[in-house]
């Protein structure tokens, strides 16, 4: 086996020269663009007409225990037909930490190693 050696210390950078491809001092600018008008970047409108009607129910939110993963689970659902609308985490989380614990083996089993 060879014995460690020191690394070849060589500059970071090239020692070179190097040449602008554009001179610095020559940036000539042809005129001016010329001033035009912009359209407003919002509007509002304020009218009570054009306001929207809220739900008459809010959305359902509450932290469950998902009883396959084991895991503490946020959930909103919609009121009116009971559908989740938004929950944390995700379904495939909670199938995958549930696949992981069954997976896994018990404190104190061992597993054999065979070739």
């Amino acid at each position: 086996m060879d014995p460690i050696r020191a690394a070849a210390s060589t500059p970071p950078v090239s020692t070179a020269p190097i040449t602008p491809i554009r001179p610095v001092g020559e940036t000539v600018r042809d005129e001016a663009p010329a001033s035009r008008v912009l359209d407003p970047a919002v509007t509002v409108a304020v009218s009570p007409e054009s306001t929207e009607a809220k739900p008459s129910e809010p959305d359902r939110r509450a932290y469950i225990r998902d009883a396959e993963s084991q895991s503490l689970v946020f959930r909103v659902t919609d009121p009116q037909t009971g559908d989740v609308v938004m929950q944390i985490p995700d379904e495939v989380i909670l199938k995958a930490r549930a696949y992981a614990r069954e997976a896994a083996p018990f404190l104190g089993e061992r597993v054999a190693k065979t070739a």
